[in-house]
Order: C-alpha cells, then sequence, then structure tokens
C-alpha cells in the first residue's frame, strides 16, 4: 500500500494516482470500478444495487435492509452455523446498508480465500429462505432495540428529526424499518426483495485488490448470476425546494428522567442546494461545527461550559440532503444554548474574523486526508462521487477549492445552511422544558415518541 500512502501525503505528486491505479471494466454489462493494488494479499469488493427502502411497500419498511443484512440466516443448503462458521474460517468482513436510493453489501478477506469466499457469498444471494425461527429471534431483536431507543434520546432526537425535516419530500421513511413493519416481514417477502436486488436491479461493483482479483469476474458471471443487460436505473424523486411544510418551531419529545436536552435543529436540502458549492458547503460546516476548533465548540463548551460537544453537517444524497446543528445541554441551560446557537450562526454569517478562516482551512484540509486514510475510505469516497455525480478528479480539486474560499463566502454559506427560518428544533427531554422554551416565545408542539417508532 505504499503507492496508495504516498498519494494521501500529497495531492500534486501523486495527482495521477486514479490514472495510474483505476481500471474500468464491464463484466456481463456491469461496470466495475477497480483500484488495482498490489501491495497486500487482500481485497475490499462493496456491491452496490441500484435499488434502495424507497422501493420499500408502504407498510414494509426496513424491508430492503433486512433483506441484505440478514442473507446469513440460512439457505436451502446450510443453517446459520454452518454460513457463519465457514465465513469466521476464511476470515471475511462484510456488511449490508440500505439507504433510500440505493444498497450495499461490502466484503473483505484475503485474496487466496477468494473463491470459496464469493462463492458462499453468491450462494446467500441466490438461495437464502429467512428461516422462521432464526427469522423471529432476529425481529425480535430489532423490535426490542427499536423500544429501547427511547432510553437513548441522542438516537431517539436523530431518529425523529429525520422524520420531521423530511415531511413530504418523499423520503420520510426510515429506511431501517419500524414496530409496525417489523411485524408484517416474512420470509417470503423478504425472499421476494432479495430475488428483485439479485435479478432485476442494477449493479456496479467497486474493487480494491491485486490482479488476482480478476478470478472475481467469472464468480460473479457463473455463481452470482449476476447481469446488467436489459435494466433500467430507477427514477427516484428529485427533491425541490418548497415542497416541505416544514415552517419553523420547536417539537419537544418528552422522556422520563432526562437530565439533559438533546437538541437537533435540522432541514432539508433540494437537489440544486446540494449540487452546487460543493467544497464550500463542506468548509462552512465543519467550520461551523467540526471538531473541537469550530465555532460552536468555542462558545459553547470553551467559553460558556454549556456542553461537552456540539456539531453541525451538511450531507448530500443523490437526490437530496440535509442540513444540521446537533448538541446536548442540561435542562436548565436549554434555553440559554438555544440562544447561543443563534448567536454563532448570526455572529459569522455578518463578520467572520479572516485568522479564523486561514486556521479552519488547514484543519479542514487535513481532516480531508484523514478520512481517506484507508484504502477502503478511498473506495468507498469513489462510490460516493459516483451516487451524487461527481466527477472523480474533484478528489483532487477540493484542497485548492478551499484555499481559493473567500470570507464574504463562508459568511453567506453560514446563512444559508444554518440561518434557515423552516428548519426544525426537535428537542428531546423533560416535559417540564415546554414551559421554559414558550415562556421565552418558542411555539412548542409536544410529540410523542411513540407515534414515531
Amino acid at each position: 500500500m505504499k503507492s496508495f500512502i504516498l498519494f494521501l501525503i500529497t495531492f500534486n505528486v501523486f495527482a495521477n494516482y486514479l490514472d495510474d491505479n483505476l481500471v474500468k471494466e464491464k463484466w456481463n454489462d456491469i461496470e466495475i470500478i477497480w483500484l488495482e493494488d498490489n501491495s497486500f494479499p487482500t481485497y475490499d469488493i462493496s456491491i452496490l444495487f441500484e435499488r434502495g427502502a424507497l422501493d420499500d411497500p408502504k407498510g414494509l419498511e426496513g424491508l430492503t435492509s433486512l433483506a441484505l443484512n440478514l442473507i446469513t440466516l440460512g439457505t436451502n443448503r446450510f443453517d446459520q452455523e454452518h454460513i457463519l462458521d465457514t465465513l469466521e474460517y476464511y476470515g471475511v468482513g462484510y456488511g449490508a446498508s440500505a439507504i433510500h436510493e440505493y444498497s450495499t453489501f461490502n466484503v473483505s478477506g484475503l485474496v487466496k480465500d477468494l473463491s470459496p469466499t464469493m462463492k458462499m457469498i453468491c450462494h446467500l444471494f441466490t438461495d437464502s429462505i429467512y428461516p422462521k425461527k432464526e427469522l423471529k429471534k432476529a425481529i425480535d431483536r430489532m423490535r426490542s432495540g427499536q423500544r429501547n431507543m427511547i432510553n437513548n434520546h441522542r438516537a431517539l432526537a436523530s431518529y425523529i428529526s429525520r422524520i420531521i425535516s423530511l415531511r413530504k419530500t418523499g423520503y420520510e421513511r426510515p429506511s431501517s424499518g419500524n414496530l409496525k413493519s417489523y411485524a408484517r416481514i416474512n420470509p417470503e417477502k423478504l425472499m421476494k426483495k432479495l430475488s428483485e436486488l439479485n435479478n432485476e436491479t442494477r449493479k456496479k461493483i467497486y474493487i480494491r485488490g491485486p490482479k488476482e482479483i480478476k478470478a472475481l469476474e467469472n464468480i460473479i458471471k457463473n455463481d452470482c448470476g449476476w447481469s446488467n443487460k436489459d435494466l433500467e436505473s430507477p427514477n427516484y424523486p428529485v427533491v425541490k425546494r418548497g415542497m416541505n411544510p416544514n415552517k419553523g418551531g420547536v417539537f419537544l419529545v418528552p422522556v422520563k428522567d432526562a437530565n439533559q436536552a438533546q437538541i437537533q435543529i435540522t432541514n432539508y436540502m433540494s437537489k440544486e442546494e446540494v449540487s452546487r458549492d460543493y467544497s464550500l458547503t463542506t468548509f462552512t460546516s465543519k467550520f461551523i461545527g467540526g471538531g473541537f476548533t469550530s465555532r460552536l465548540m468555542q462558545v459553547l463548551r470553551v467559553k460558556n461550559g454549556l456542553t461537552y460537544s456540539a456539531g453541525s453537517f451538511a450531507s448530500e444524497q443523490m437526490n437530496y440532503g440535509r442540513k444540521g446543528i446537533v448538541t446536548f445541554t442540561k435542562n436548565e441551560t436549554l434555553v440559554k444554548t438555544l440562544k447561543m446557537i443563534e448567536e454563532v450562526v448570526e455572529n459569522n454569517s455578518k463578520n467572520i474574523k479572516p485568522d479564523l478562516v486561514k486556521n479552519a482551512k488547514i484543519f479542514v484540509k487535513g481532516n480531508y486526508l484523514y478520512e481517506l486514510e484507508s484504502s477502503s475510505s478511498f473506495l468507498g469516497t469513489l462510490q460516493y462521487y459516483d451516487t451524487v455525480n461527481r466527477p472523480y478528479e474533484d478528489i483532487y480539486k477540493f484542497p485548492n477549492e478551499i484555499d481559493a474560499l473567500t470570507k464574504d463566502q463562508v459568511q453567506n454559506k453560514v446563512r444559508e445552511l444554518f440561518g434557515d427560518k423552516d428548519s426544525v428544533t426537535v428537542i428531546v427531554g423533560n416535559r417540564s422544558l415546554e414551559k421554559d422554551l414558550k415562556k421565552v416565545g418558542y411555539k412548542v408542539k409536544v410529540i410523542n415518541a411513540k407515534d414515531y417508532l
């Protein structure tokens, strides 16, 4: 991996890294993105399915996620114990993820074990039956975890704020499912969904590994039977500004025995918003709430001792995005914390000191390199760039684009991202907080967490 590590040290010297190491092929009309790396006898494979949780029927939310994540429960030939023992014997790392617009299944291991490992993976995709006994155990665990979210206040705040901030966009349903949908999912529905992913869904495969990985081509063709021939990509809805009824306000989620208030101030972003100013948006979100030196941390924690952590984000998906500020504080300092957040946004949308921007640029560029440190992370970055339709060359342009940003650009972007008056504030904490919030003029709607689980 020496060439990869050197690439991370400087973009300028090794800007031709992709030209020298990236191989693009087609196997059965499946696009292959192969980062050829002969340094170590290991591989990483990520199979991207061009269908995600948005295809889950109403009332069966989480079906795609479960079909992939529970694929090791059993097949017509092997039980769960045999499958897991086999994968463990070969030291295989694996995992699945399903978001609204696409799904992925990742595999990693030793190249010498590629054939038996991937043949087992293909067998799982073509022959999984989700035995009732094992499925019930898995569903029971997930239902228990969903109910226990009431006790994980931060997770609950994140879960509910996502649903509320994405209302009416088409992307508000949880991709992981909920208590009602879990009760409706059975082996037959999971097998049907897996068959759709296996036989009716376009795929793209991302690979990091040495030349020997070429043996995967025949396994994909003969054992998995995958092909993109005669298959079309889905047309998922594009989120536009104004389609969401959010008009700001505070949503209070009362929970018992809460000595802290979890705060999520979020809103959706349209496709047009997330498609422009990528570097500026990324920099601004990290400047406001990315790490200890961010404006939120310096004001909320260092100067006022209101919290231990505070962050902000502006994330892009294929057809939409989300932006927000996340933190927590004691019940008695909730109002002060909210006011301080407003001040941070207001002050940094008007007058940012030049040295703060300069120092933040150093942090953001260094952090960008750190995030690409492993080859699997770099492979994931290529996959992400493809899903948001961004050329790979932008990886190398990013540092120079950060250097070119001006103070005025950052100020305007702070206002656009975090000064949005339509952002909704979800607070998970004591019921008594309603009175405190209304006393200082906040419009508060009290909601029941169980209605969202």
